[in-house]
């Protein structure tokens, strides 16, 4: 099976977090550090901006941020999620007694800020975006996102940015929100090492706030949840230099060449990316993303059917960005089964 339908790097990770793991991995006897200063540490170092080891939070996986930063509000609160997005926020907020409340985006999924500023009201405690978007790859611009979240500053309302996928841009450094936790105390920014490091294995991910909101969310934290070789293999990745900027390099090359070969097909919109995946809509609605989903698998095949995301229909699908010979493939077998339904 190729798989096309999870976004993470088809590079896999960094040979040196690799042979970290190997190297400290006698290690696992011992419980990991509570409360691994060093480490974030070096995270903060890693990060830049003025970011401090007390304005980071450890996760398993960014995962467990997104659901605790919604057990820090009382049950009944509102989570505005301008939709599509990713599925989590949604499931985060009704664990916990919330009501997601979803804004559709626009067509060209821009993030509309005065439709989200409108769906702001007092009972509102969280607004939950991804900064590049999921799933289309639109990047917002940090002008953007710093009128919402001094919007939220006066109303007392979180402003969680996930950036999950942010370092596989070239304005990474211009758009990232992690320089302004320590004006914004109701920013916070979420990122992990699943999709550019290529280690949904690890469950790593790091939160990024002013010490406030840190020192808030760690009454809520899950103690134990971050593992000893996780740590190795992070720092180990973060120091990789070559890992880095091969993986920018290689992905920027490969996702103008297969977005090129995907718009060369009739029939299909692709959307413009800044990230390792892409998002097409199917222009003739008598063939769905479910049935070429069901037809690709076919042909051994993987990609996402994206009619399950709320604000999507049955036209869209997304396909992570992998090596030319295997973007190759994905195109003909496309171009085949499209051709094979009279759908060009």
């Amino acid at each position: 099976m190729l798989d096309f339908s999870g976004p993470v790097n088809f590079l896999g990770p960094s040979p040196k977090a690799v042979e970290a793991v190997k190297e400290y991995a006698r290690r696992i006897r011992f419980y990991p550090d509570p409360n691994p200063v060093e480490l974030k540490t070096e995270i903060a170092k890693y990060l830049g901006h003025g970011v401090d080891a007390t304005n980071i939070i450890l996760g398993n996986g960014s995962i467990e941020l997104i659901y605790m930063i919604a057990e820090a509000f009382s049950c009944g609160f509102k989570a505005v999620i301008p939709v599509p997005s990713f599925t989590e926020y949604e499931k985060a907020a009704l664990r916990v007694g919330g009501e997601p409340i979803f804004l559709k985006l626009p067509d060209n999924f821009a993030l509309d800020i005065e439709n989200v500023k409108k769906a702001v009201t007092e009972d509102t405690r969280i607004v939950s975006i991804c900064n590049p978007h999921s799933p289309s790859g639109t990047l917002y611009t940090r002008e953007t996102v710093l009128d919402l979240v001094d919007f939220c500053r006066k109303k007392d309302v979180i402003v969680s940015v996930d950036e999950n996928y942010i370092e596989f841009t070239k304005k990474s450094q211009d758009t990232t929100m992690i320089g302004y936790v320590k004006k914004y105390k109701n920013l916070f920014v979420i990122r992990s090492v699943t999709k550019f490091y290529g280690m949904p294995g690890i469950r790593f991910g790091y939160g990024i706030a002013t010490e406030s909101l840190i020192d808030m969310l760690q009454t809520v934290r899950q103690p134990w949840s971050i593992n000893s070789l996780a740590s190795y293999a992070v720092l180990a990745a973060f120091k990789d230099t070559e890992f880095i900027e091969n993986t920018k390099r290689t992905i920027a090359k490969e996702r103008a060449r297969f977005a090129k070969m995907l718009s060369e097909i009739g029939g299909l919109h692709v959307f413009p990316s800044e990230t390792n995946f892409l998002l097409v809509k199917i222009r003739n609605s008598k063939f769905t993303s479910t049935m070429l989903k069901e037809q690709m698998a076919k042909e051994s095949i993987l990609i996402r059917d994206c009619s399950t995301f709320v604000g999507l229909g049955d036209s869209y699908f997304r396909v992570t960005v992998r090596s030319s010979r295997e973007n190759s493939k994905l195109v003909k077998t496309l171009r085949d089964i499209l051709k094979n339904k009279a759908l060009f």
